[in-house]
């Protein structure tokens, strides 16, 4: 239906006001669906990108804003982090020969460092990761010194990516445009970290960009660089927007309980609305009154049922968005432990990946670090980050039982005794273990039969808290 059609159908048409406000509602649902609409996607754009820049910044700010405000948003980024990162990532290195010991040496200086808390701790991870998840996109600036700092950058600081021409996956320089804290404007250029040596480039406008600032930036995307919560946005708009309708219909049921009828004329209303209007009833009050008054509580039927049914169909876009199940969004009554496996196991698979990804970002970053110290880049590094289903624990508990009954030496194995500790609830397994290797007097025997032991008993534990 066009504007048009709509001007007749009000002037022709029986001036049927509920007929009027469901067509504007429609109306102003499909202009918000169109997808084709200009300033959501121009098809007929030289571009390949289907979302310009300009609408990119924007859904930017309307992620961190849902994000902030709404709670289905703020929800579903909780959830993700949670589940990704809970107490925090750890890593270790062996350190069994002197490369190990030099790597570890490094590592350790760059993510101990105070200077690198914010970004790198247990907070720090997972301030990143809701910057990741909100943003779409993190700008993590490397200062290559001694020792080394890194610092995360606005996304929307970032003007222009500046490539290779004949290869727009080879990223040379980023342009930062930003202001400090007296609002004094700044346009800077950063390497890329596969730009090490500031190889010229030239940017949108044919300049040449070979002069930089002395920070590395390293690019990390998710979701092809655009928010998570972007397909949701526009469904938490209409299911705010359907609550507030919802709270103002039970606010105007609620402003009168009761309906009196007054034989007599309009004196007779008047001296019995004196006696009740603007005045607080106390609960439980009686109500005293003559043949000439009648008086019966007001129907406020409210439509509850079949409105909670219009509010799950608007959730259930917003958890399809996401990828969460519409439990985790405050009606537990939907689930079901028959069906949590089953539901849940889609989710379980994309917070792994997702755990993947920051793998793989860490290993880059420590890479660079490693390389920059001269110290060796491809020594293997062994990261755990935490177990994302409470039901992993039980089986890993089950399965080192039977593992060390059969094959007790392996209970010596720093992997080993890592995955147990990190069972167990350990926070960071990695100094349990050193500590644990400059205590005297330890047999390798003993260390196994205490590992078996702290397994067992957690394994007790859990099969006694299953049954509670």
């Amino acid at each position: 239906m066009t504007d048009k059609d709509a001007i007749v159908l009000r002037e022709n048409a029986p001036r049927d006001e509920l007929q009027v406000l469901i067509m504007e509602a429609t109306k102003a649902v499909e202009d918000d669906l169109a997808l084709e609409d200009t300033g959501w996607i121009n098809l007929s754009g030289t571009t390949s990108d289907i979302i310009s820049a300009a609408d990119k910044i924007n859904n930017v700010k309307l992620s961190r804003l849902y994000a902030a405000k709404d709670p289905l948003g703020k929800q579903a980024i909780r959830l993700w982090t949670d589940y990704t990162f809970g107490t925090g990532m750890t890593w270790s290195v062996d350190d069994r020969n002197a490369e190990g010991k030099k790597a570890k040496g490094i590592l350790e200086e760059f993510w101990n460092a105070k200077a690198n808390r914010n970004i790198l701790g247990a907070i720090g991870q997972r301030v990143s990761s809701n910057k990741l998840l909100v943003d779409g996109v993190i700008y993590f600036a490397i200062f290559l010194g001694q020792p080394c700092t890194i610092r995360r950058i606005d996304p929307l600081e970032i003007t222009e990516i500046i490539t290779d021409p004949d290869d727009k996956e080879d990223v040379k320089f980023y342009k930062r445009e930003w202001s400090d804290q007296q609002a004094t404007p700044h346009t800077d250029y950063y390497r890329s970290t596969d730009n090490i040596k500031g190889q010229a480039a030239k940017d949108f406008k044919g300049a040449t960009i070979k002069d930089s600032e002395k920070a590395l930036i390293y690019r990390l995307e998710y979701n092809d660089g655009n928010p998570l919560l972007l397909p949701a946005l526009l469904w938490m708009k209409y299911h705010t927007r359907f609550l507030a309708s919802r709270i103002a219909i039970m606010l105007a049921l609620a402003k009168f309980a009761w309906k009196q009828k007054v034989k007599g004329g309009q004196a007779a209303v008047d001296a019995i609305k004196a006696k009740t209007h603007d005045k607080d009833i106390p609960a439980g009050s009686t109500e005293i009154e003559n043949e000439g008054i009648d008086t019966t509580p007001i129907k406020t039927e409210t439509g509850a049922s079949a409105a909670y049914q219009d509010g799950r169909m608007l959730k259930l876009q917003i958890a399809a968005a996401v990828g969460i199940p519409e439990q985790y969004f405050g009606d537990i009554s939907i689930g079901n432990l028959a069906t949590a496996k089953t539901v849940e196991l889609p989710m379980m698979k994309m917070f792994q990946s997702y755990q993947q990804v920051w793998n793989s970002a860490y290993q880059d970053i420590d890479e660079l670090i490693l390389e920059h110290n001269g110290a060796n880049a491809d020594i293997h590094i062994d990261r755990d980050f935490p177990k994302i289903a409470p039901s992993d624990v039980v089986q890993i508990a089950q399965a080192l039982v039977q593992i060390l009954t059969v094959m007790p030496e392996l209970g010596s194995a720093a992997d080993v005794q890592q995955i147990a500790l990190m069972a167990l609830g350990v926070n960071d397994p990695a100094d349990v273990l050193e500590e644990l290797a400059k205590e005297p007097g330890e047999t390798q025997e003993h260390a196994i039969a205490q590992l078996t032991k702290a397994i067992r008993q957690l394994k007790e534990s859990l099969k006694k808290e299953t049954q509670g």
